[in-house]
């Protein structure tokens, strides 16, 4: 509808223009409202504002922009309504099938993406688990909202580097080599690496407690790795290779694709570049022996640089990362996909890029999201009280597994084990999405693997019944001709009409829960139109009509789900 909003705010610009009034087209997209009920129209536009211009009440000017419209018609529109103060457009969907026809006949599954973002290129850092710890549940959100971003960016025609940031420096592995220095067992990592390394982690921290000189052993170790030292050097290697290894076994099931693996490590050589810069702008000053940027004038703590003992921080490594980012890649734009509790970091480290001199700082943005919460609050690998993310999927699996041998004991044991691995992990990953990401998600399982509810189960649900429907009706050719007899036919056209608005509110708002209530919208369009319209067994022009609905509403769900990162089976 993108095109077409562009048409009626055109039409509407000229006939202010006739009565002497000047206005910008973004101005008029942007008063544009969808009426809260379908009989309402499909495109609203509230004229109060003119009021004073006009010195008339709104439903008087509303009465003159439809006079307008009615003497200058635009083919698109069937019907155009005053309620109130609202101009309501009524949209052909005469027009808008043929129209959704045609670009699938041009484009096939391609259909839905575009060019809107074309030229545009995008870095989203996402995920960044650390490394020798296990992925736990609390990793999820940063995984599956940056995939969803990177999937949606890419769909509106932009080139996209989707980078993992992993966390592979810092004085925790200082830690972990003390800990393995004096506990560690080679048979014990080799058999569960990642499991093995955090219980390591955790017994250091328990020593420590009794022991408070481990601290300064893990400080000194990752000193003496930042320095190269070759015994450190090694174990750190060992315990990289280890964790990506294992990461990457929880990728593949999240349906997560990066294009850059690139952690802190990478940009250990660059530390010394941005000190010199921070020097040279006279940004660096000297507090408690550690080197800091003040940021007092904008109400911020000081953002440390490096510590007392020569040591990089956070802050540091993700300067470096920024400028090497915008010297490799040269982004319009940079997302940084990483949780709500380091907003402050965000905030003044992009404020150090900024007095640095760099411009293209403002370019930067921080897509802050909420925790999940279970019944016993938020976790904690330090104490070692942590969800297991492999563990949650296991569940989600085996549950529907359960489900899936009550409901069809026909699937032969591969298929059973295939689609309950799809629906498990979609089920999860759908559950995350749907929610609006500044917003804490409270985990429930019957609500994860509802077959009926607002879950990724049933989205994968109403897409199996287009594919089971497109088996039956394997005789009738679909036809792109508009032959409606039904309003529930004509609920589904409009409701697939607004899937590319959707994904531009979902761009605008950098927000999965667009594309996800979408889905679920055009799953309870779906079902209406299965329980009142039969495809197979009516007149052909009907069934061909029909037939074709199915089918843009299969590659639609489809479209979705990939937009999102979830897979979709052919059979349940």
């Amino acid at each position: 509808m993108i095109g077409l909003k562009d048409k009626i705010a055109n039409s509407i610009i000229d006939f202010l223009k006739q009565n002497n009034i000047d206005a910008k087209k973004e101005d008029i997209l942007f008063m544009f409202k969808k009426p809260e009920k379908l009989e309402f129209g499909d495109i609203a536009f509230p004229v109060f504002r003119y009021a004073k211009d006009f010195r008339k009440p709104p439903v008087e000017i509303a009465e003159q922009v439809k006079g307008f419209f009615e003497a200058n018609p635009l083919k698109e529109i069937e019907k155009i309504e005053v309620i109130n103060g609202y101009v309501n457009f009524h949209i052909s969907p005469q027009w808008m099938f043929e129209k959704l026809v045609k670009e699938f006949e041009e484009k096939g599954e391609d259909f839905y993406k575009s060019d809107v973002l074309k030229g545009k290129t995008f870095v989203v850092e996402f995920s960044s688990p650390n490394i020798a710890k296990p992925f736990s549940i609390g990793h999820l959100r940063s995984t599956v909202i940056g995939n969803f971003l990177r999937n949606l960016l890419k769909s509106l025609g932009a080139n996209v580097i989707g980078i993992n940031h992993i966390g592979d420096w810092g004085t925790q592995f200082g830690k972990l080599i003390v800990a393995f220095k004096l506990w560690g067992n080679e048979e014990e990592l080799e058999k569960d690496p990642v499991k093995y390394m955090l219980s390591l982690y955790v017994r250091f921290h328990k020593e420590a407690e009794e022991n408070p000189s481990l601290e300064d052993k893990a400080r000194e170790a990752f000193l003496n790795l930042e320095k190269g030292s070759e015994e450190e050097r090694k174990l750190w290697e060992k315990f990289r290779t280890l964790s990506l290894k294992e990461f990457e076994k929880t990728y593949k099931r999240l349906n997560v694709h990066f294009d850059k693996v690139l952690g802190e490590a990478f940009y250990s050589d660059k530390i010394d570049r941005v000190v010199k810069i921070l020097e040279e702008k006279g940004l660096l000053e000297e507090s408690e022996n550690a080197l800091v940027v003040k940021l007092d004038d904008y109400n911020m703590p000081p953002c440390l640089i490096k510590k007392s003992d020569g040591a990089t921080l956070y802050a540091t490594r993700d300067i470096a990362a920024a400028i090497y980012r915008k010297e490799t890649f040269d982004f319009d734009r940079m997302f940084y996909v990483v949780g709500s509790e380091q907003k402050l970091h965000f905030k003044q480290f992009f404020k150090v890029l900024e007095l640095a001199g760099f411009e293209w700082a403002k370019d930067m943005e921080h897509i802050d999201f909420g925790l999940y919460r279970f019944k016993d609050g938020k976790m904690s690998t330090r104490k070692g009280r942590v969800i297991l993310l492999e563990e949650v999927l296991d569940e989600a699996v085996n549950r529907i597994k359960e489900i899936m041998n009550e409901k069809n004991p026909d699937l032969t044991e591969e298929e059973r084990e295939n689609v309950s691995e799809i629906l498990g992990t979609g089920a999860i990953i759908f559950n995350d999405l749907k929610n609006d990401r500044i917003k804490d998600v409270q985990f429930s399982w019957d609500e994860v693997l509802n077959f009926e509810g607002e879950s990724g189960p049933y989205i994968s649900y109403s897409f199996v019944r287009c594919k089971g429907i497109f088996r039956k009706a394997e005789g009738i050719e679909e036809s792109g001709k508009y032959t409606a007899t039904h309003e529930s036919e004509i609920a589904l056209i409009k409701k697939l009409f607004e899937f590319k608005d959707i994904m531009l509110s979902a761009y605008n708002n950098r927000k999965s829960h667009f594309i996800a209530n979408y889905l679920l919208d055009l799953t309870k369009s779906f079902t209406t139109f299965y329980h009142n319209c039969r495809v197979v067994g009516e007149d052909k022009g009907i069934s061909s009509f029909r037939k074709m609905l199915v089918k843009l509403t299969m590659n639609t769900l489809k479209a979705g789900a990939d937009i999102l990162g979830m897979r979709l089976p052919d059979r349940m």
